[in-house]
């Protein structure tokens, strides 16, 4: 057949190749299975949605219809009142608000209008999973530069230095996270301000990927795109999955300059026409419980704080997140000393997470969130509920035990 495209070639595997095989026989022999590897919550939406779910109608013709491309006026508003509440600035729902088919789909069609073929775009790692894909899909060449486990150890350090090593004269844009995924962390204002003096000084647009500030657990929020003269050159994403548990409905957004919505709504309507009606709904009820926050970001904190204890003492290296879902874990101490040989000494993180999915937990390998990070895996936990989740790490530490003794 004709050859696929020199781009698709260029998108990386799946977070889970290496393992998903293995995955897929035990759970089709009925394993029980800890699933601490992806981003999503045990906790339901709120009553709100659930109740606009459960009250759609067959006969509402609008729901088989083609949608607005930009989206529902009302939910446009909804979004922008509630995050000009937590800004600086109001947000104007009308021309600022990029809505989208989950925040990965807004990201692409942003990236898409401000990106040329070639342009290089700065990832400040470890980074979401997905982004690479996203920037690589929109033509854009990326450069990786350590960031946030440099600013867990050395909080004082300049963050717009550590990024413009890397910044090169086909820089185009900047991509930061915060709090961040896979570690947690969260940006300061210093942080911030010299990550904002950085892309001023060379003229760069920044994707702030805000899709966790609901869950911070250690210090505060702040939006880099409220800093002076950052308006006008951010884009910031946001995703109803994260602050109000409605992955499946799929609905992202991308707060940015009007040029830049009104070019990403062009991009949108090419790529997915609308975001459906239904979905839309349910969004707007979700945002009408002005509680579910707060109650939700206690549940997770909890469930941090729970896996914390759960993996003191065990042969691991982390920073316990200041933010987001998840804490990323260092195994190399557990390396360490470990009668490993063949496929195992070459590949020890995938020797590991092999013995942890026997024994029916499942986490994300290291290598899917910077090319830094093969001996760390990400540990979300939020997917299920806190006894899960130190169930799930004590199958982890009886994996780890398994390796550092030589056992299958």
């Amino acid at each position: 057949m004709p050859h696929l495209s020199r781009t698709a070639a260029r998108i990386r595997p799946a977070v889970f190749s290496d393992l998903q095989a293995r995955i897929d026989r035990l759970a089709r022999d009925g394993k029980d299975m800890v699933p601490l590897h992806i981003g999503d919550t045990h906790l339901p939406p709120p009553d709100a949605a659930r109740r606009a779910v459960d009250g759609l109608r067959g006969d509402d013709e609008a729901l088989f219809r083609y949608g607005l491309t930009a989206g529902t006026a009302e939910l446009r508003a909804a979004l922008a009142a509630r995050l000009s509440r937590g800004a600086g600035r109001e947000i104007d729902p009308t021309t600022e608000i990029l809505l989208g088919n989950g925040a990965t789909h807004a990201l692409f069609c942003a990236a898409r209008s401000v990106l040329d073929e070639g342009d290089e775009v700065v990832l400040a790692s470890p980074y979401w999973p997905l982004a690479p894909g996203v920037f690589t899909s929109a033509g854009a060449a990326l450069v990786e530069a350590p960031l946030s486990q440099e600013l867990y150890a050395r909080p004082d350090a300049d963050a717009g230095a550590l990024l413009a090593a890397h910044v090169t004269p086909k820089t185009r844009a900047l991509y930061v996270i915060s709090p961040n995924n896979p570690d947690g962390k969260v940006l300061s204002g210093a942080h911030l301000a010299s990550i904002a003096a950085l892309a001023r000084e060379r003229d760069l647009w920044v994707f702030s990927d805000e899709v966790y500030a609901d869950s911070i657990y250690d210090g505060e929020h702040l939006s880099i795109a409220d800093l002076p003269g950052m308006r006008e050159r951010t884009i910031v994403l946001h995703s109803l999955s994260k602050s109000h548990a409605l992955a499946g409905c799929r609905i992202g957004l991308a707060v940015a300059p009007p040029a830049v919505v009104a070019a990403g709504r062009r991009v949108s309507t090419h790529s997915a026409f609308n975001v459906a009606t239904a979905m839309q709904r349910a969004a707007l009820s979700a945002l009408s419980d002005a509680d579910f926050t707060a109650s939700s970001r206690a549940v997770y904190r909890e469930a941090r704080d729970a896996a914390v204890a759960a993996l003191r003492d065990a042969p691991v290296r982390f920073h316990v997140a200041e933010g987001a879902s998840y804490l990323f874990v260092d195994f190399s101490p557990a390396f360490d000393g470990a009668p490993l040989e063949g496929a195992a000494k070459e590949r020890p993180l995938l020797a590991l997470l092999e013995r942890a999915v026997d024994r029916g937990v499942l986490l994300a390998p290291g290598g899917a969130f910077g090319d830094a990070y093969g001996t760390f895996a990400r540990l979300c936990f939020t997917s299920v509920p806190a006894p899960r989740v130190v169930d799930g790490v004590m199958r982890l530490r009886a994996a780890i035990d398994a390796l550092r003794r030589g056992e299958p």
